[in-house]
């Protein structure tokens, strides 16, 4: 993801989620870990705008059973 002016943040948050979010994400601070979980929200978010402006113009097969 491109990156943008960094800015010092105070924030309240759940420190078990935090802990949870940065062992999935093979993080080693918590910085990183935010940073991957917002990296991977906006790319989410990237990928339902595309399947929204393809509803309904293809069709999906199974390939596997």
């Amino acid at each position: 993801m491109a990156s943008g002016p960094v800015r010092h943040k105070h924030l309240r948050l759940n420190q078990a989620k935090l802990e949870r979010v940065k062992s999935v994400l093979g993080s080693t601070t918590e910085t990183q870990a935010l940073e991957g979980a917002m990296d991977l929200v906006l790319a989410e978010a990237e990928i339902v705008k595309t399947l929204r402006r393809v509803k309904g113009k293809g069709r999906i097969r199974r390939l596997f059973d």
